[in-house]
């Protein structure tokens, strides 16, 4: 039967796998690190057209495999509750918001914010991030904020909600989310769109900065995606400045979202599943990227003692050398021909016609 190795964790937690478990499958990097792992052993890393488009420049080793809509699949809390109306109808003022990850809110983003709030009269800005819980974090925030024109009364920081359900209803808070950058929000995006806050995001030059480019593009909003600072500062306050439009949009994006391709599980989960009997097809042809690319450093720095390729069954790889290959690249490009290594997969690929 097909089979393939996906590793959906962090880059410290996959290091391993590059030295001692590439077995007789495919092995794969998909979600949990939204870059290249830099282990000439991995083959495939699955992405979008969107956070990876064809010209992107961003370097990586694995061969990219672009899922048909976005590279993942959200399924909303059961908790959630229901979409509250848009703030501002009742308070008389726009509310800005994000639940990102407070490394994620650099001083750029920060500076991009505050121009956003003094461009809107009695706006506010509501964060709402774990290290909120102490003290001194909360005062370096404000005053780093102080320092850029915004008032910290003006801001309402807020530590972890424990309940999800609570974490969901304070969404109810804000009226327009502001994505991170370079590195953008993921669930956040996900959560906040699904309790009807529309998100402000820009597209950026690798994955992690796309993200929100792919998640409102499948959604029907990427009149929201930024280009540049200065068209996520327009975009912000074009949608701040009409609170019933505001309000519309509000009240029918979860319907908008739940039937995009972005809660789409059945089709997505197709297409995931295409995509991993594609790549043992591809094995069992022996055309395995991680072999070629071994190959290539091979070729180019010659073939120490220490390196040891055995083709079969049970294809182990063992690598001791320092630092990226010179066969990083990017777009998945590679100039070596497949190898011509036999893994035996007859019985198997038979199987696979068959289902």
């Amino acid at each position: 039967m097909e089979q393939a190795l996906v590793l959906s964790c962090p880059m410290y937690q996959i290091q391993p796998y590059g030295i001692s478990s590439h077995q007789s499958q495919p092995v794969v990097t998909w979600i949990g690190y939204p870059n290249t792992t830099g282990l000439p052993t991995i083959d495939y890393r699955i992405t979008d057209s969107f956070t990876d488009p064809p010209h992107s420049k961003q370097k990586h080793v694995e061969e990219l495999v672009r899922l048909p809509e976005c590279f993942l699949c959200y399924i909303p809390s059961p908790e959630a509750g229901p979409v509250s109306p848009t703030p501002a109808l009742s308070n008389g003022f726009i509310t800005f918001g994000s639940f990102n990850n407070l490394a994620k809110i650099t001083p750029k983003v920060l500076q991009v914010w505050a121009r956003i709030l003094c461009a809107v009269p009695n706006s506010r800005l509501v964060v709402k991030c774990k290290p909120f819980g102490c003290d001194s974090v909360r005062q370096r925030f404000l005053a780093m904020l102080e320092q850029m024109g915004l008032e910290p009364l003006r801001v309402d920081l807020l530590p972890l909600i424990l309940l999800n359900h609570d974490h969901m209803q304070a969404y109810s808070l804000m009226d327009i989310s502001l994505d991170t950058f370079p590195y953008a929000g993921t669930t956040t995006t996900c959560e906040s769109l699904y309790m009807g806050v529309p998100c402000i995001t820009m597209a950026g030059a690798v994955h992690a900065h796309n993200v929100g480019v792919s998640l409102l593009s499948k959604v029907g909003l990427g009149h929201l995606v930024a280009k540049n600072e200065e068209e996520y500062v327009r975009l912000a306050l074009q949608l701040a400045s009409d609170i019933s439009a505001l309000s519309n949009l509000r009240m029918s994006l979860r319907d908008l979202m739940s039937k995009s391709p972005v809660c789409d599980g059945p089709n997505f989960t197709l297409g995931l599943e295409t995509t991993y009997r594609n790549m043992w097809h591809r094995y069992c042809e022996g055309d395995v990227p991680s072999l070629r690319r071994i190959e290539l450093i091979q070729q180019q720095q010659g073939v120490p003692e220490d390196i040891s390729i055995k083709n079969g069954d049970s294809t182990r790889i063992s690598w001791s050398s320092d630092g990226l290959p010179e066969s990083i690249k990017a777009n998945g490009s590679s100039a070596v021909s497949p190898p011509t290594a036999n893994h035996s997969c007859g019985e198997n690929r038979s199987q696979i016609n068959n289902l």
